[in-house]
């Protein structure tokens, strides 16, 4: 089936729908309050959507799937080791954020070490999520014009990045959450249309045959404990401590346990995001799975040109019927536009919070709510001009480069914030130790740019398995922090006192 004009407009629509959510909450957004966290009064069903949303982007709804169809099932395993996080975050890190009060993750660090620490915490997070959503925008965009080729990627890259910065900055956090739960819907439906179409092709069992002949579903190294190979092992250990700066020194989340009405209902949002993050293996191996079956049954044939990241979306566009396609491809759209919402909302209460109120004290929050709103605009337009620059390279494998920037942009950052909270004895020159030596080693193992290459010319890049990354950066910086603190000798007693988890949430049981 060809695409159809149909199909734009189901598209047009969905774009449409959003924006006008932006407008509906900008009515009930009338201070810095209401802009960061919502008021307080997001149920915990929406709020564990909007997780669920912010953490799927379109990096994973088309990089992993893609990756289920070149080699096996084991990626789209990867969120196995996410439910291990969301379980140690709900119990430990909620109460402990929530009885806090603070706006953003790095407040806290502001004050359990000092405000070069906030700083160094509040502007990395800014540099990540500007590259982050320029990959965001990004991938769909180059995966659907390799699958459509008249279509024009800078205009669509810009428009997505249009809609995305207009609902934001206008409705603030409440039109980003109930945007991210309606995404989260239109994601799930689609994924599982692509499923039942693919599978249907032949049938389940032919096509569980058609799996196991092609050894598409456990390879030989699936139960391997070498690291540098993809295990099932290294998998799970990678996905955990991939998300451990995410889902604690990542703003985006953070931002959304203050969100709910109490300590009670940010914790159910968490355990919601279990099941579905069951959900996400399955529409991950479900999708490469039946894209594999679809074109490798003899009935239908991939085109030499298509190829990675442009599976999926071909599929869409060329086998689904018509105004099927228009809404699957608004729920590859949606994967983006949900991660690139919540990544503009939360810099902008970085940029505010962390930035503005520091060098400026005494603004009036009318100013303070204009500032964030303009800045969300501003960074908007930064990341989609990225996006379009990214667009002349090359894709690769993009979700495994993009574990590979969050080990090295966010990994040190959250050995900072475990030493931190769990360690009340590690000062603050203790963890800028920490930070410093993870970040070499941070380098050392990604070599961003070839920065590293050039600077050693003898260098060979480790072999090490990109989600295991994150572990290596997280653990070196807070041993490191640790042994530092034997040098650097204990922090004062206001560095302490209702800042560790031992004085926040264990006096407080």
């Amino acid at each position: 089936m060809a695409w159809h004009w149909f199909d734009w407009g189901v598209i047009f629509l969905y774009f449409v729908a959003m924006f006008f959510i932006g407008v509906w909450f900008s009515k009930r957004t009338k201070s810095t309050q209401d802009y960061f966290n919502a008021g307080a009064r997001v149920p915990a069903m929406v709020t564990a959507m909007s997780i669920y949303a912010t953490a799927l982007s379109s990096i994973s709804f088309i990089a992993v799937p893609a990756s289920v169809y070149n080699n096996s099932w084991l990626l789209g395993m990867a969120p196995t080791g996410i439910i291990l996080i969301i379980i140690w975050v709900a119990i430990v890190f909620v109460p402990f954020f929530r009885r806090l009060n603070v706006t953003t993750a790095y407040e806290y660090l502001g004050s359990r070490f000092s405000y070069s620490i906030r700083l160094l915490g509040s502007l990395s997070f800014i540099i990540f999520h500007i590259i982050r959503m320029a990959i965001v925008l990004y991938l769909p965009t180059l995966a659907m014009v390799k699958a459509l080729p008249t279509v024009n990627p800078v205009l669509v890259t810009m428009l997505v990045g249009l809609f995305c910065v207009a609902y934001t900055s206008i409705g603030g956090m409440e039109a980003v959450l109930w945007s991210d739960a309606i995404q989260t819907l239109v994601l799930i439906f689609g994924a599982f249309l692509i499923i039942i179409v693919g599978f249907s092709s032949v049938g389940v069992s032919e096509g569980f045959s058609i799996l196991a002949k092609d050894n598409k579903m456990m390879t030989p190294d699936f139960f391997s404990f070498d690291f540098a190979k993809q295990s099932i092992w290294s998998i799970i250990i990678g996905s955990f401590f991939g998300s451990i700066y995410q889902y604690i020194g990542g703003q985006d989340v953070v931002q959304r346990y203050n969100t709910t009405k109490n300590e009670k209902e940010a914790q159910k949002s968490l355990f919601l995001n279990i099941p579905l993050a069951i959900t996400s293996s399955i529409i991950f191996i479900g999708m490469g799975s039946a894209l594999w079956i679809f074109f490798n049954s003899g009935k239908n044939t991939l085109p030499s040109n298509i190829d990675g990241n442009a599976i999926l979306p071909y599929f869409v566009m060329d086998y689904l019927p018509i105004g099927i396609s228009g809404l699957v491809l608004a729920g590859i759209f949606a994967a983006a536009q949900s991660t690139v919402s919540s990544s503009l909302n939360s810099v902008s209460t970085c940029l505010t919070k962390d930035i503005l109120e520091k060098l400026k004290p005494n603004l009036t929050d009318k100013f303070k709510l204009n500032f964030a709103r303009a800045s969300s605009w501003i960074v908007g337009f930064i990341s989609t001009y990225l996006a379009v620059k990214f667009l002349k390279g090359g894709q690769g494998d993009i979700y495994l480069y993009f574990q590979a920037i969050t080990g090295l942009l966010g990994g040190p950052i959250a050995s900072i914030l475990i030493a931190g909270i769990f360690f009340d004895k590690i000062e603050t020159k203790a963890v800028w130790t920490g930070f410093i030596v993870s970040t070499i080693v941070a380098f050392y193992l990604t070599d961003p740019a070839g920065i590293v290459s050039k600077l050693i010319p003898a260098y060979s890049k480790p072999q090490v398995f990109e989600m295991l990354i994150s572990f290596i950066i997280i653990g070196i910086g807070v041993v490191v922090s640790i042994l530092a603190s034997f040098v650097f000798g204990k922090p004062s007693e206001d560095k302490i006192k209702g800042l560790t988890y031992s004085t926040v949430v264990k006096n407080n049981k």
